[in-house]
């Protein structure tokens, strides 16, 4: 029997309070209140402010609207996940989209209205208003990257032709995936998920190893062609979208305004990350090499293990380490990740046609998260476990903003999902067997050079890869672009074979969530400077780190970071994260 099939799965019959969701009852109420919110349109005229009271009562109206629209969005996205090749699912989620694209067409008018007020106009009214302060000056920062109304309505229908469906389309495609393990013995090559084929990336067994990479890289490289004709269409969207009418100087420079975070300050994360990631995951790699006693690390021993670790934990066993791991830290911080399993809203079970990989899904402020995992009872997906609860955690401790504050900008979305991970290693290390902590340490470095050294070469990518699309480059010329940027990446410390050059095509951020990735390495670096006050403070520490979280994204990632005593956010902020990496490099 699969270790996964004792894995809960969730229960969307609980999804509300009074039980299953009601499609067809949700979307008549929320068409109700959105008909009734548009008849305030003839009282917003353009350049004019109203009273206070008025203005109040229509930010209130408008928190419920987006409230009951991301419910719907959420259970059709969460069915979908379930089972991505579930054709009702598919129509739903279609449906559902269909539906909100129309509603944010509908009381669009009250965003314009407010972007467009002048300054003497807004101001007053933005004081009357302080729970909505940052969502309300966030708007006013995006005036210049406005356009009209009829514009922005078109620009919302033809999405659900355009980039969702090419998004929907990927994720069917891939999600059906099935991989033949013929790297293992003939009575074991039953057909793989990517997770499950994943677990065998980190096989003590090079040969295992290889043999899953390169089933990996052939089924994605014979869809490479279509695929990356995919990913052209998405990033000719964003270019023609964010560039062309919004006037974002670059395609990155648009989802730094999302984050934010001013140009400079990712140029500078990423500046860092290039010249430091091939420095400090190069000299680990060579240690590493010598530990497994390889002549060299091949790109497809990059996760391998010191030594076979053939424990695997039965899924309550592995959320009881999480929990007491948590509740070492804090005991609330465990209490609201153990919210997620008692409301059966943990779905961990691993089958053909569920969506892979994991996330947590926090829908509205105070709602118990919904989490996803693809679990396989080795301890890495311990850590997977850890990081999704940690995003839980965070959206739980941010409840009391409103809707459109509680989730945090995505640079800081992975502050708590990242310090869950260094909470479960320090768990490790201290009931763990002594032998087994340089395993431990080579393991956090593993983590740590996918977190920062190779989401921050993702990102490098990505910005050459949006300048090529527009280019006219073929998605055999990214396909090389890619093996460049990899082969910089990884400097003189590791081999590296052709059969990766592939690889972007199986990254869904790159699809679904353009330049998304830098976060990743932001909130590293950023978990790794938090983790070394938490060393030297102690308990001292934990009220600050639980305020840190529970501002969740009711301010910018910099005033939020400089209100806990951190930044600014320069060179010498990223290199203080290489320096704690470093450290956990052992001394040979």
């Amino acid at each position: 029997m699969d270790i996964s099939d004792d894995a809960p799965r969730w229960d969307l019959n609980g999804f509300s309070p009074s039980g299953p969701m009601n499609v067809e009852e949700t979307l008549a109420n929320l068409e109700v209140k959105f008909t009734q919110f548009a008849t305030f349109r003839s009282l917003l005229s353009p350049g004019q402010g109203i009273e206070a009271p008025l203005f109040s009562d229509l930010l209130g109206r408008l928190e419920e609207i987006h409230r009951q629209a991301r419910l719907l969005g959420g259970y059709a996205s969460l069915a979908f996940a379930q089972d991505t090749s579930d054709q009702k699912a598919q129509s739903l989620l279609a449906k559902i989209e269909g539906a909100l694209a129309r509603i944010d067409n509908e009381i669009m008018f009250f965003s314009l209205w407010w972007k467009g007020l002048p300054e003497d106009q807004a101001g007053p009214l933005l004081g009357s208003a302080p729970d909505y302060g940052y969502m309300l000056t966030r708007e006013r920062a995006f005036r210049e990257h406005t356009l009209t109304e009829p514009e922005e309505k078109i620009i919302n229908i033809k999405d659900l032709t355009g980039r969702e469906a090419l998004n929907r389309l990927y994720e069917t495609i891939t999600n059906g995936y099935a991989f033949i393990p013929d790297f293992l013995p003939p009575d074991q090559r039953v057909p793989l998920t990517r997770d499950g084929l994943a677990v065998h990336f980190r096989s003590h067994l090079p040969e295992r190893r290889e043999g899953a990479y390169k089933v990996f890289n052939s089924v994605y490289g014979q869809a490479g062609p279509i695929l990356g004709q995919i990913y052209q269409g998405l990033v000719q969207d964003w270019h023609y979208g964010e560039v062309v009418l919004r006037r974002h100087p670059t395609a990155q420079s648009a989802r730094n305004k999302h984050n934010d975070l001013g140009d400079e300050t990712v140029a500078s994360l990423l500046r860092v990350c290039r010249a430091k990631a091939p420095e400090v995951f190069g000299r680990y790699f060579k240690l590493k090499a010598k530990r497994l006693g390889l002549p060299a690390l091949r790109r497809y021993d990059i996760y391998a293990p010191l030594k076979e670790d053939a424990k695997t934990y039965p899924f309550d066993e592995a959320l009881r380490e999480v929990e007491l791991a948590f509740r070492a830290f804090d005991d609330e911080f465990a209490d609201l990740a153990m919210k997620i399993p008692q409301a059966h809203r943990l779905h961990a079970a691993k089958y053909p046609g569920k969506q892979g990989g994991a996330f947590c899904a926090s829908h509205v402020p105070g709602e118990v998260p919904w989490v996803l995992m693809n679990y396989g009872g080795h301890r890495h997906d311990l850590f997977t476990l850890a990081h999704e609860l940690g995003h839980a955690v965070h959206s739980l401790l941010a409840a009391d903003h409103n809707i459109f504050e509680f989730h945090s900008a995505l640079p800081m979305a992975e502050t708590a999902s990242t310090f869950g991970e260094m909470l479960l290693a320090k768990r490790f290390r201290e009931v763990g067997d002594p032998e087994d902590a340089e395993a431990l340490a080579f393991s956090l470095l593993d983590d740590a050079y996918a977190t920062v050294g190779r989401q921050a070469f993702f990102a490098l990518f990505e910005v050459e890869a949006h300048r090529l699309v527009q280019e006219g480059a073929t998605p055999d010329e990214l396909a090389e672009v890619y093996l460049k940027n990899l082969s910089e990446g990884f400097g003189d410390a590791v081999d590296l074979d052709g059969s990766f050059r592939w690889e972007w095509v199986s990254v869904p951020h790159f699809y679904q969530a353009p330049f998304y990735v830098y976060a990743y390495s932001f909130g590293l670096l950023l978990v790794y400077g938090l983790w070394n006050l938490y060393q030297a403070e102690g308990q001292a520490f934990v009220p600050k780190m639980k305020s840190i979280l529970a501002k969740g994204g009711s301010d910018s990632p910099e005033a939020i970071l400089a209100a806990a005593g951190l930044g600014p956010l320069n060179d010498d902020f990223w290199l203080g994260g290489f320096a704690a990496i470093e450290s956990l490099i052992p001394k040979v």
